[in-house]
């Protein structure tokens, strides 16, 4: 095939088929999003329920994470040999049984081991979603794809957070955890219907000596370094935001409940049109600028959460959140477009990025809770974000 053929058949934003697959990974990125965090707004009730403290209670989320951040490492070169589709659709159906299994989870080691395994298949849904679109969507509707499937990752974090975190107010946590298993289960067939074969992935042997080589280029092209640690920094703020603002809003001064905690997460839906937004603008203008203007967005949210008022402290989630997915939609287009061979290594190697700094900063961010409360969780994310901020402009130099 040549060349121009191959940019010929490339799926444009204006093209129907352009739409068939977004949807079909947006489905992708809500099944996985909405088992990675469906436990964060009830890690409370966890620490009544399993008789933990608050700071392991974020091991629920962390383990996950960690495990998520391995199985990201052999995910990519799986599916460059298997291909995108058969890849994702196991993660899927994996992914919707083990959330069943841990509504029957008996005690807290149990429920942290089927956590572990859980992250060890979402590696093949979150990195792999984002490689098949590098590969089919025309260069000029990649920012705009990618800040779709990131929308529609946030908005089934979204949902899962709230619908876990309200029904825990009102019957046991297993009930809609199960629940969140079957819809991921239901997912699955409507991503193996709908998404339709891929016409440019090219299989590979799997090589374990050439995927090394492959994590070691990517460090060396020029941007990618950046990227990853915008990534590491981004989401382990992100993550350590949402795991400790339940506790601050169930204490003084706010008294709230497990509800509230739960609606908390209504931040996600108009935060979700961040990442599109943000796509459209990457394309116009460059990430560099979009991405650092997000970054200071999130700050400025953060600052107001200091404030106790609850329509304050809401205004602050939301520009948080907002600037957030803004900031983590530029970085991974732009990953999309560094990466010129083993794209899904690129990608997968940003997602571990991603998550392990989730792992650290999530848990780290618990013991400044316990010992300095929210005001200990805003100075350690404002430090994060001051260095992030700091790399955004590096991001930039490579850009030019």
């Amino acid at each position: 095939m040549h060349a121009s053929e191959s940019a010929d058949e490339m799926i444009d934003f204006d093209k129907p088929g352009f739409w068939k697959v977004c949807v079909a990974l947006i489905l992708s990125g809500f099944c996985a999003f909405s088992a990675l965090y469906c436990v964060q707004p009830i890690l409370p009730v966890f620490a009544t329920d399993f008789g933990v403290s608050p700071a392991s209670t974020s091991l629920a989320l962390t383990v996950t994470t960690v495990a998520l951040a391995v199985g990201l490492v052999f995910s990519g070169p799986i599916s460059d040999t298997l291909g995108r589709k058969p890849v994702m659709l196991f993660s899927m159906v994996a992914t919707g049984l083990l959330m069943v299994a841990l509504a029957f989870a008996p005690d807290w080691s149990s429920l942290l081991a089927m956590r572990a395994l859980m992250g060890l298949v979402l590696g093949g849904i979150t990195a792999i979603n984002l490689t098949y679109l590098t590969e089919e969507i025309a260069s000029r509707s990649l920012g705009r794809a990618v800040g779709l499937v990131l929308a529609g990752n946030s908005v089934g974090g979204m949902l899962a957070r709230i619908a876990v975190g309200v029904a825990a107010d009102h019957m046991d946590w297993r009930w809609p955890v199960a629940a969140v298993g079957v819809l991921s289960l239901v997912a699955s067939g409507m991503l193996w219907l709908w998404l339709p074969p891929s016409h440019h992935f090219r299989p590979a042997r799997f090589s374990l000596d050439a995927t090394l080589r492959n994590y070691a280029l990517h460090l060396r092209t020029p941007g990618l370094a950046p990227a990853f640690l915008a990534a590491f920094l981004l989401m382990g703020c992100f993550v350590a935001f949402f795991n400790y603002i339940g506790f601050r809003l169930l204490s003084d001064p706010f008294d709230m409940s497990q509800m509230v905690v739960g609606l908390v997460s209504l931040v996600f839906l108009p935060s979700s049109y961040a990442a599109v937004a943000a796509g459209r603008l990457s394309d116009r203008f460059g990430p560099a600028p979009v991405h650092v203007a997000a970054i200071a967005l999130m700050v400025a949210g953060l600052m107001l959460t200091l404030v106790a008022q609850i329509w304050v402290l809401a205004l602050g989630a939301l520009l948080f959140t907002f600037g957030f997915f803004a900031a983590h939609s530029t970085a991974t287009g732009y990953v999309g477009r560094r990466a010129q061979v083993a794209r899904a290594q690129a990608t997968s190697m940003y997602q571990i990025s991603f998550y392990i700094g989730a792992s650290v900063a999530g848990t780290v961010a618990g013991l400044f809770w316990q010992s300095r409360g929210w005001g200990g969780v805003v100075a350690l994310l404002t430090v994060l974000l001051a260095i992030a901020a700091v790399n955004g402009r590096n991001l930039h130099d490579r850009l030019d």
